[in-house]
């Protein structure tokens, strides 16, 4: 159906019209340029009007009308006049009853896009109101085949069509049509001209020339144009008006950047609540709740398309004995999904074939390379190395890509394929050189060995025995300088190398197991940790079926570190002593080191001390002798580690500063920061709390800076403690909480105790005692289930302190005894006196004072050999209650001093 507008006469009810309308303006005083301002139709159309010299169009006689506040009679006559003034059949032309509309019909199973049609109605608001703006509106909506443009453009014209009363134009300018080329600038405004009721023999040839006939017909009108499948913005530029007053809907699978004029809308796939409706409402299918599972994976399954989603209902209300699950169970298929998504006229291949075939042949050649990547996202580096060419040139044809709408970028410099274009890639690729497809595939795992061996210079705390001194050489990577750049790397690539490392088990085992090394540090300190465990068992593995003891030393070792970070320290040790054997059989030095630096660690977590510190001065001095200042570096952290939790903090300083120096000469920041972590601990437990606070705070900003959370999570502990000790309650809380979160959003099950337990703490500080208790037992029940004997003997003289406030005075003797018992077994001075005061507590609050006072003075003397001022500044506080004499006094010089210097700090 095509819109009928006449050409305009220079004669008779012209004039009377122009006569008539100058004569109201003049009636009210009013100079043209008033009534433009008032009605919204132009001061050059109401100049042309007054002069007879066009044909008015309804739309403006309306506004005209309304503008000058005539009566019904006036208006009437007004209108008469207008009409008068159309065409006949004797002119050659249709009479015109009335805009046409050629819009298609709107389908009654739209749903959704609430938030699209709203900012379409919203561009064409202003237009219903006042004057027009100078140059046409323009909506440009682009998407992928499928997503459903033209559904929403045709929806959004029908809901608009009441405020275009000249008229709406529609046309399907075949830019993805497959069989059909796209018509051409000049072909569609051939078509368009028709539309506007000028005859086939009045159309010019020239592009030019019918342009200007189309801004000239639809100048000073309120006409909608729908301008749907656009190839490019060459083609659509000359269809636009040249004047206000008129809406242009364009849709197309290309980004149309090129017109500034034009607001642009990237159309994705449906919310999940829409996709659910839509597949409920074209399938009339009722969902019942044991449909929910196969609903959602057939939304997912159709990667929310509305097209593959109308096809999978249609397949539903066809074959009513096919039920969901069977439907999705057949898609799951990925060799035969793409073929399931289609009927007798919609084909999904189709659409993106059409998308494929318009593109220039370097385009294509990435585009089905792409289907090799088998992570969710690629970088412009990664393209480079699959098509072989400069990043450069790789980016320019992945942004041709992305305007096509074949990939959508994820993020600055990250880009993906939908779930089913990656499906067409490869079914493409498929059918090209399998030595093609061999060798680009190489290039891409040679550049994920590249940067994750470069970053990993930046990350990891120990060399690693047999690592290949250069990476593989490739086309384009990123330059990493620093810790920080290392960091950002391998965050963006996680997904990609954990998804290409599943995809490497059985066809690649020698890159699976470089990759697994290659990640290992950065995995340890980033997470997460399941995925690592999972990674490193896989290389275990396989480096034993390639009988490469070295690897399989390499990889067992890293995966004890993983498992200690899960909380498994029995798996943990029993990697790392596996990996011992391996290293001392090969006579490797590095790689026992390295070993009986990580067993050290472990046996730390148990409390002994002094294998611990037997393990970890072996390894020391295995360091020293080859030079390797890294690992030394560690070592020496490691050891001050353990003296400060034996209660030997001047030693710790020193083997801290010596740690420091290394490694702020080798410019490793994460160990620096962690050295002023350390350093902030000893501190506290001195009760030298500004400079703790000082310290701590340094350390929170550099391991935020790194992004490094477990880290972050550990420092804020710490300085709620700090808050704590100085019982500043409420900063203390919520800091302990936040660690909280940070630990259980790893999988940091240690750390998670440890920051329930400092939690726990803060709470009876506040006298919230339900939730002190509550926060206790989950510490505890935690910690048993770890076997973390340290976790559970600091929640166990906790839980006993709670008791002895609530007046339970059996369960708290039983508890703290508990708690003693595994403090000394465990070997925790610190953790000792801490459970010695709690018992003289509960002993002073059952009327046992002399036995009280013993256990004070007990802890007393322990805290003062570990120096630790905040539990000796509790013992003697107890213990003043009952003392007398000359030790009274000794104790309260003690207290005296002990309080200066934590007051004189914070201050």
């Amino acid at each position: 159906m095509e819109i009928r507008f006449a050409l305009g006469t220079m004669e008779g009810t012209s004039v009377e019209f122009g006569s008539l309308l100058r004569g109201h303006r003049v009636r009210l005083g009013w100079t043209q340029e008033e009534l433009a301002d008032r009605s919204g139709v132009s001061t050059h159309a109401i100049s042309v009007l007054e002069r007879g010299r066009r044909r008015p169009r309804p739309s403006s006689v309306l506004q005209l009308a309304r503008a000058l506040g005539l009566d019904e009679a006036d208006r009437q006559q007004l209108i008469g006049l207008a009409r008068e003034n159309e065409p006949d059949s004797r002119q050659g032309e249709a009479p015109l009853s009335g805009p046409r509309c050629q819009l298609p019909a709107d389908t009654r199973f739209f749903v959704g896009r609430d938030k699209e049609v709203g900012w379409l109605l919203g561009l064409a608001e202003p237009l219903s109101r006042g004057p027009v703006p100078a140059p046409p509106t323009v909506a440009a909506i682009a998407g992928m085949g499928g997503v459903g443009k033209s559904a929403l453009a045709v929806h959004a014209a029908h809901r608009l069509r009441d405020g275009f009363p000249d008229g709406q134009l529609f046309i399907d300018l075949h830019g993805n049509t497959p069989g059909l080329d796209p018509l051409t600038p000049r072909d569609a405004l051939g078509s368009l001209l028709r539309g506007l009721q000028v005859p086939a023999q009045a159309i010019p040839h020239g592009v030019q020339e019918c342009a200007a006939l189309y801004r000239e017909r639809l100048a000073d009108t309120r006409a909608l144009v729908v301008l749907d499948n656009a190839a490019s913005t060459g083609q659509v530029r000359p269809l636009l008006p040249g004047t206000g007053g008129c809406l242009v809907l364009i849709t197309s699978r290309r980004r149309l950047t090129g017109l500034d004029e034009a607001s642009l809308l990237d159309l994705g796939g449906l919310p999940d609540g829409e996709a659910v409706d839509l597949l409920r409402s074209v399938s009339g299918r009722g969902l019942t709740p044991t449909d929910a599972p196969a609903v959602q994976e057939l939304i997912t399954l159709c990667e929310q398309l509305p097209l593959a989603i109308r096809i999978v209902a249609a397949r539903l209300r066809d074959r009513p004995a096919l039920s969901m699950q069977v439907l999705a169970g057949q898609l799951r298929d990925e060799q035969g999904r793409l073929g399931r998504l289609k009927d007798d006229d919609r084909d999904l291949t189709a659409v993106f074939e059409s998308s494929f075939k318009g593109l220039p042949e370097t385009e294509r050649q990435l585009f089905r390379l792409l289907g090799l990547v088998v992570g969710p996202d690629f970088d412009t580096y990664a393209a480079a190395n699959l098509a072989a060419t400069t990043t450069d040139l790789a980016e320019q044809s992945v942004d041709s890509l992305v305007r096509a709408s074949l990939v959508s970028e994820q993020s600055p410099g990250r880009y993906r394929l939908h779930d089913l274009t990656r499906l067409y890639a490869r079914s493409v690729l498929a059918r090209s050189d399998r030595d093609e497809r061999e060798a680009a595939l190489a290039r891409l795992l040679d550049y994920y060995q590249r940067v994750t061996q470069a970053a990993d210079r930046f990350i990891r705390r120990h060399d690693r025995p047999g690592e290949t001194p250069q990476a593989p050489s490739v086309t384009a990577g990123p330059e990493i300088q620093d810790e920080a750049e290392a960091l950002a790397v391998l965050r963006a690539e996680r997904p990609n190398l954990l998804a290409t490392a599943a995809a490497l088990a059985t066809d690649e085992p020698s890159r699976l197991v470089a990759l697994s090394g290659s990640v290992a540090a950065f995995l340890r300190q980033d997470g997460p940790w399941p995925d690592a465990v999972a990674l490193h068992t896989q290389a275990v593995t396989q480096a034993r079926e390639l009988h490469d003891r070295l690897a399989e030393a390499n990889s067992l070792h890293d995966l004890g570190r993983a498992l200690f970070m899960m909380g498994d320290l029995p798996g943990a040790t029993e990697a790392v002593e596996r990996a011992l054997t391996f290293y001392s059989e090969l006579g490797d030095d590095l790689g026992e080191a390295n070993a009986l630096q990580e067993r050290g660690r472990f046996t730390m977590a148990t409390g002994d001390w002094e294998t611990a510190g037997k393990d970890l001065s072996h390894a020391l001095e295995i360091y020293r002798g080859m030079g390797n200042r890294l690992g030394e570096a560690f070592t020496l952290y490691e050891l001050s580690r353990a003296g400060r939790l034996a209660g030997d903090g001047s030693e710790a300083v020193g083997l801290l500063a010596a740690a420091g120096d290394i490694l702020e000469l080798l410019g490793h920041r994460f160990g620096e920061a962690a050295v002023l972590l350390e350093l902030g601990q000893l501190k506290r437990t001195a009760g030298v709390h500004a400079q703790a606070l000082a310290l701590l705070e340094r350390a929170v900003v550099n391991f935020r800076l790194l992004g490094h959370r477990q880290a972050t999570a550990v420092s804020l502990l710490e300085i709620a403690r700090v808050h704590e000790d100085a019982g500043r309650h409420q900063p203390a809380g919520e800091l302990a909480q936040r660690a909280v979160s940070l630990h259980r959003s790893l999988g940091d099950r240690q750390g998670e105790v440890t920051a329930l337990w400092v939690l726990g703490r803060v709470q009876r500080g506040a006298l919230k005692l339900s939730a002190a208790v509550d926060s206790q037992e989950r510490a505890l029940a935690l910690s048993r289930e770890l076997g973390y004997r340290l976790g559970e003997a600091g929640a166990l003289n906790e839980l006993g302190r709670l008791c002895t406030a609530r007046g339970e005075y059996r369960e708290a003797e039983r508890l703290l005894q508990q708690a003693l018992a595994l403090h000394r077994s465990v070997g925790i001075p610190q953790g000792e006196a801490e459970t010695l005061s709690s018992t003289g507590d509960l002993l002073a609050a059952t009327g046992h004072p002399r036995d009280a006072l013993t256990a004070y003075r007990q802890a007393a003397r322990l805290a003062r050999e570990i120096n630790s001022a905040a539990d000796e500044i509790r013992a003697l506080q107890g213990a003043a209650k009952w003392e007398s004499g000359p030790q009274a006094a000794s104790d309260l010089r003690r207290l005296s001093e002990l309080r200066e210097r934590a007051g004189t700090e914070v201050g």
